[in-house]
């Protein structure tokens, strides 16, 4: 056994322990607490990190690792669409090697700067292999297109990914749909079917103004881009509502859906999202670099929606740190406190992806994934000091 003490110890699951401790029995939690009672009678190692913050390995619930070969190559944007239509471009041009060696990078930067689970959404399925060899946990969302499936679909037949045995039985793969502007009704109902209630599912909503113009007008950036693709569908009606409504007529909402973005919601649709208990994955960072707009934070939390928090791509991001989206939450929304943006980016992003009762937090039973950050702050006023340590490389792992 061993113990490791800091000054401060954040279970997440229960208020900041000052002068904590943490007790590992090989890959397991032993105990959690207070440092004078954990330790009373205590015979193991004792590691004592000092001043600084012991703390659950963070949940990164979106990213696409096959894009990170573009790092670099796509400057931030003034409006989405330019940014949608530069990575597209991009992505034609790098060979599968580059593709590879970028998951790579994409994966050690991910546990570099401190997560311990990533939901990958992936295109080909290149990112499943290396997830498999690699520290890092995973769930990978296999994700779909077609906008012009309009009969009905045989998901493995039209996607032979999913028809594979690494796909089939493993239950950390599930089938995604991209968004609402590139996926048929038909192809949401076998996604979900494919799914069915033991796998999670995820789904772009609300990242553009154009995905609301298209589904309320039929027309504008998405049907030209669709048209230009050879996807368009000449007799396609405009479904009217706005995209969490037209996902909730699909049945596709609900507690093991994660939406991504949410950057154009209103009151009606932040109701729905929490009526039905889907969770709304936050990537304000990547929102930011790719020109779509501030998601609606306030209007989300007043709603009671599920929140947990992603960085999407080195496409469309700084970097793939998980602390530069709680220390961006904490800097712009300073009425909420400190520990909800660590809850997003741990237990909760853990509960989304079904993975809560081994991750997420610092409990007995769950797996020894946490690390340390130093910190100078000795109050418990350190949640800035926290998250600025984070997003610029600090955290150190201890297990």
């Amino acid at each position: 056994m061993i113990a490791h003490v800091s000054k401060w110890v954040l279970p997440v699951s229960r208020p900041p322990i000052r002068d904590g401790a943490v007790v590992l029995n090989g890959d397991g939690i032993l105990a959690v607490g207070p440092a004078r009672e954990v330790l009373s009678g205590f015979k193991g190692l004792i590691c004592n990190h000092g001043a600084g913050a012991i703390l659950p390995g963070l949940i990164n619930c979106h990213a696409h690792l096959e894009f990170s070969a573009r790092a670099g190559r796509i400057p931030p944007q003034e409006r989405w669409e330019e940014w949608l239509e530069s990575t597209l471009a991009a992505r034609e041009t790098l060979a599968p090697a580059a593709v590879d060696q970028g998951i790579l990078q994409g994966i050690e930067a991910l546990r570099r700067s401190g997560t311990a689970l990533v939901g990958e959404v992936s295109n080909t399925g290149a990112s499943l292999g290396h997830l498999e060899n690699s520290p890092l946990e995973y769930h990978l969302f296999y994700e779909c297109l077609g906008f012009n499936l309009r009969e009905r679909v045989d998901l493995a037949e039209s996607f032979p990914f999913l028809a594979e045995s690494r796909a089939v039985e493993n239950l950390q793969v599930s089938a995604a749909a991209h968004a609402p502007y590139s996926v048929s009704p038909e192809l949401f109902r076998a996604i979900n079917l494919w799914n069915g209630d033991s796998r999670p599912q995820t789904v772009h909503l609300g990242e553009s103004r154009a995905e609301l113009d298209f589904l309320s007008n039929g027309n504008g950036f998405f049907q030209d881009l669709l048209m230009r693709r050879g996807r368009w569908v000449e007799d396609f009606q405009a479904p009217g509502p706005s995209p969490v409504a037209y996902l909730n007529d699909l049945d596709f909402l609900g507690p093991r859906t994660l939406a991504v973005h949410g950057v154009w919601l209103d009151d009606p649709d932040c109701r729905l999202l929490a009526q039905s208990q889907s969770w709304l994955v936050l990537c304000p960072r990547a929102n930011r670099y790719t020109g779509a707009g501030v998601p609606p934070v306030d209007r989300l939390l007043q709603a009671g929606v599920n929140l947990a928090l992603g960085t999407d791509s080195l496409a469309g991001n700084w970097d793939l740190n998980l602390f530069g989206e709680m220390r961006w939450l904490h800097r712009n929304f300073p009425a909420y406190p400190g520990d909800l943006w660590l809850r997003l980016g741990t237990l909760n992003g853990a509960r989304a992806l079904g993975r809560d009762r081994d991750l997420g937090s610092l409990e007995p039973g769950k797996k020894a994934t946490l690390g340390f950050i130093p910190l100078a702050e000795a109050t418990e006023n350190f949640w800035r000091e926290l998250f600025v340590a984070g997003s610029a490389g600090k955290f150190r792992w201890l297990n």
